[in-house]
């Protein structure tokens, strides 16, 4: 009886060892309105940056708040301005990915310049390895700007054969050129709709994060 135990231990023992842990990683963005948020990703991850271009900031941030809302570093793009995205894809883990996609969506206000890919695809994505694509998108004429003045997301969503998956997404916003200056968005609806949006996406990633915590407890 001893000896049955003892090998069903060392089986069990075995089995333990041999087995590979899920690959997790955390990652914190600054959100519209000035807040972090972190969230758990897979193997594969992608974040999506936007290009502001504030004197002041001049570089690829993770949103772009409105001037109304941040009159020092805050940016509001005009009608038929071109806008540009930074998509970093990373694999984090320790095997080898396949056919891995990537996917960038804009929402109505904007549209593809046509000189940068929309999708990028990978035939393999080894580990360690870290790609870096740019996406250029403009602004619609100020005749299809339904509202003076609009915020929404834009969404990079990445994937693999091997089912592992990560979304990132970049805020800013639009509004209307008037005699040469720009009128400011203000403070209702869009902005509230943006930051709602971001939050409703940090809320998805949290159940995300809890559902991942079960699956590896």
């Amino acid at each position: 009886m001893k000896k049955i135990l003892l090998a069903v231990s060392l089986l069990i023992f075995t089995l333990f060892c041999l087995a590979k842990p899920s690959v997790a990683a955390v990652r914190c963005e600054t959100q519209y309105g000035g807040n972090e948020v972190c969230v758990t990703t897979g193997q594969l991850q992608i974040n999506k940056e936007v290009f502001n271009p504030n004197p002041k900031v001049n570089a690829y941030i993770d949103n772009i708040s409105s001037t109304n809302v941040d009159s020092t570093y805050g940016y509001n793009f005009v009608t038929s301005e071109l806008v540009k995205f930074k998509l970093t894809i990373k694999n984090i883990g320790d095997d080898t990915l396949h056919n891995v996609k990537v996917v960038d969506a804009l929402p109505s206000f904007l549209f593809f310049t046509g000189t940068t890919p929309a999708e990028f695809h990978y035939d393999s994505f080894n580990p360690g390895t870290t790609k870096e694509e740019y996406v250029e998108a403009r602004v619609v004429s100020e005749s299809q700007l339904l509202v003076d003045s609009d915020c929404n997301v834009n969404t990079a969503t990445a994937t693999s054969d091997e089912e592992e998956n990560d979304k990132d997404i970049a805020g800013m916003c639009v509004t209307k050129k008037v005699l040469g200056i720009s009128t400011l968005p203000k403070t209702g609806p869009s902005d509230t709709f943006l930051i709602l949006s971001l939050s409703a996406f940090a809320g998805l990633s949290g159940i995300g994060l809890i559902k991942f915590s079960k699956k590896t407890n």
